[in-house]
């Protein structure tokens, strides 16, 4: 038994299952799905915590979207209980893939399984952002938020604690001086890129300089690179513990932060896994992070990672063309059987018509405007429907 001036903190990134390893998660068969090393990593450690992506309902409700829907039974809260999970991140985007319901199931699920829970409540009056534990001596703060996306809450219905710089500096502020180390559990960034983007460093360097030690972002599904910062550990991408992923060779690598507390001092440490089949998860034989270290000496290489993130951007630039043009059957038929006339069509805005859908975008009253009466508009249907 350790000293009371010692203890072990494990943190992982999204956890959830899909149909193939369902049966396993309900049974709580964690030898099946995390192997022997992870297993033990966990059994040693004093607080174990994770990124629950997704819904655990046995409701039929689900959020009406686009993208992956992610909801499994109530049961398979089993290999989250089995693997020792303390606490689990709400704040993400597939909290409310169940709908209200659904994000009510989860955190009962969660509270009768024993299980902490931050970052998301039942309404936008009760959501919980933060807690502080006691580990080896030292209060730790942490602090789970996310990016806007489907996860919104209101005063009647459950959802995720989203990103307001103000307010959230303004609380790391305070609750830095409960606690001796704050974490704060970021879900956000831009997906399937290793670098963080000049607007998500900003706000990692301003959590940073409001209280925060250690900020993780979760939500990019690969690997991506660190910074020491102001006395901060930022780590721009953790990479998935179990989940779907959706780009083999990027999103099938994670990694395990054990925070090693002895004495008042917190030592960082990284374990790497990776993705067997989307099915289960192992510790790498591979635990070699020179590529991780070279990635991250080129944080400050602003050419470089401009390069790297615009190249990305143009390679996304068709999905976002296709939403904003919002292709009909014909469009969708000529798409399957005359892909280059369906090209040229897609590319085939004018100068104003890109210059509108860019001021759009980047005007925050253009942008606002649009969004309320999107979702108004969007409300409407689904009542209509329910009604129908």
């Amino acid at each position: 038994m350790e000293s009371s001036t010692n203890g072990k903190i494990i943190i992982v990134g999204d956890l959830f299952p899909i149909d193939e390893n369902k049966r396993a998660f309900c049974d709580g068969d964690i030898e099946t799905l995390f192997g022997e090393k992870i297993c033990s990593i966990f059994a040693n450690a004093d607080l174990k915590i994770c990124n629950l992506e997704g819904a655990l309902t046995d409701h039929s409700e689900k959020c009406v979207k686009t993208g992956p829907v992610k909801v499994a039974p109530t049961t398979a809260i089993e290999a989250y209980k089995k693997l020792g999970i303390d606490i689990c991140m709400l704040a993400n985007n597939h909290a409310t893939d169940g709908g209200h319901q659904g994000m009510l199931d989860t955190m009962k699920a969660l509270e009768d399984a024993g299980i902490r829970h931050i970052g998301a409540g039942k309404n936008a009056n009760s959501i919980v952002k933060y807690l502080i534990k006691e580990i080896g001596g030292m209060r730790i703060g942490l602090y789970n938020v996310s990016e806007t996306m489907y996860n919104k809450p209101s005063e009647n219905r459950a959802g995720a604690w989203l990103y307001d710089e103000y307010v959230v500096c303004k609380d790391l502020e305070t609750i830095k001086k409960e606690c001796d180390y704050l974490i704060v559990i970021y879900h956000g960034g831009i997906e399937k890129i290793p670098y963080p983007s000049p607007e998500t460093r900003k706000r990692f360097h301003r959590m940073a300089d409001s209280g925060a030690d250690m900020i993780l972002s979760q939500h990019t599904h690969c690997v991506g690179c660190e910074e020491h910062y102001n006395g901060s550990y930022l780590l721009y991408g953790q990479g998935d513990f179990l989940l779907k992923n959706f780009s083999p060779g990027l999103t099938d690598t994670g990694i395990i932060i054990e925070l090693d507390i002895k004495e008042g001092s917190i030592e960082v440490k990284k374990h790497k896994v990776e993705s067997i089949s989307n099915q289960y998860v192992r510790y790498s034989e591979n635990q070699d992070f020179s590529d991780f270290i070279n990635r991250s000496s080129l944080l400050d290489d602003k050419e470089y990672v401009q390069k790297q993130l615009h190249s990305f951007c143009q390679g996304e630039l068709r999905l976002y063309l296709t939403a904003f043009k919002s292709p009909g059957k014909m469009m969708r038929w000529i798409r399957n059987h005359f892909p280059s006339i369906y090209k040229k069509w897609l590319f085939s805005y004018s100068e104003r018509n890109l210059l509108f859908t860019l001021h759009t975008l980047r005007s925050e009253q253009n942008r606002e405007t649009a969004i309320i009466g999107l979702e108004e508009l969007l409300e409407k249907m689904h009542h209509n429907r329910r009604n129908k």
